[in-house]
Order: C-alpha cells, then sequence, then structure tokens
C-alpha cells in the first residue's frame, strides 16, 4: 500500500474514532436517548473496512482488525472516549505505546444516525448509521476518503467498550 493511501486511511480512522455534535446545554437530552447512553465510555477498534472508488482507477478495499492492525497502520487500536456532555477526544498511539495524536470535538446522536463533529485539529462534519450490541458498536457510513471531493467512500468499523 502506498504510503498516502495509508496517511488517509490514519485520517479517517482518526475522524471515525471521533464522534461528535451536541451542545453540554443538550446533556438531558442526550440521557433520554438509550443509544447514547449506551455510547457513553471508552472504546476501541478492533476492525475497519474502506472501499474506495475513484473516478478513474479500480476500486481498493482496505482492512485492518485485531490479527493486523498494528502491522498494517503503525499504531495502536485508536481509543475513543464518548463523554456525557457530547464531547469526545480520541488516543493515538504508536506501537510503542507513546500518545502522538489527540483530536477531538463533539458528537450528537439522531435516531441510530451518528453525528461527528472534529473540531481540533480541523474541523470535518461526519454521519454514521449506529448499532450497538452488547460491548460492540458498528460505525456504517459513506464518506470521502479519498479526498476527491465525493462522498463515495463506504466505511464500516468496529469498536469494543472498554471497561
Amino acid at each position: 500500500m502506498k504510503k498516502s493511501k495509508v496517511t488517509l486511511f490514519l485520517v479517517l480512522i482518526s475522524v471515525v474514532s471521533l464522534a461528535a455534535f451536541t451542545s453540554a446545554s443538550k446533556t438531558t437530552q442526550l440521557y433520554n436517548n438509550s443509544l447514547a447512553k449506551q455510547l457513553i465510555g471508552e472504546w476501541r477498534n478492533v476492525y475497519v473496512k474502506i472501499t474506495l472508488h475513484h473516478k478513474t482507477d479500480p476500486v481498493f478495499v482496505m482492512e485492518a482488525d485485531s490479527s493486523n492492525w498494528e502491522e498494517k497502520l503503525q499504531i495502536k487500536p485508536i481509543r475513543t472516549h464518548f463523554m456525557e456532555d457530547g464531547t469526545y477526544y480520541s488516543e493515538y498511539r504508536n506501537v510503542k505505546d507513546t500518545l502522538v495524536k489527540k483530536p477531538s470535538g463533539t458528537w450528537k446522536l439522531k435516531r441510530d444516525s451518528l453525528f461527528m463533529t472534529q473540531q481540533i485539529p480541523d474541523k470535518s462534519i461526519y454521519k454514521f448509521h449506529l448499532k450497538i450490541i452488547k460491548d460492540r458498536a458498528t460505525f456504517t457510513g459513506v464518506i470521502d476518503f479519498d479526498g476527491e471531493g465525493i462522498d463515495n467512500d463506504e466505511y464500516f468499523g468496529i469498536q469494543k467498550k472498554f471497561r
């Protein structure tokens, strides 16, 4: 895999691991949503699959799971903390477990749609279908992962709740 595709992949993981878009004044509304209650806490990535659709190039699929995460991505599984006030932060650690990046933002749920607004290091907004069963969450969406200006790349990720 080319270095630029790995870099793009890491940026996407950062954005996905980051959740989004509500204010502290909506905390009560957040708690009325049982899916939001389940989401609050620390989550760690265990699987990701990205299908890139280019205008002219063939489809490219990138996958990583617990058996090859560090080898493919050169980082530990990302740790994302969803806070009850609608904020989040993610921790990116290299293979030596040193913190190398800590993006943050806000999150909001509307039914089973998770809206993620990354504030730091730059502002981006994403929408994912969220499903939580026990301690596993799946995130499914269509995004512009390859930076061509079209939301046509498929994202599927699984995170496990850490207690």
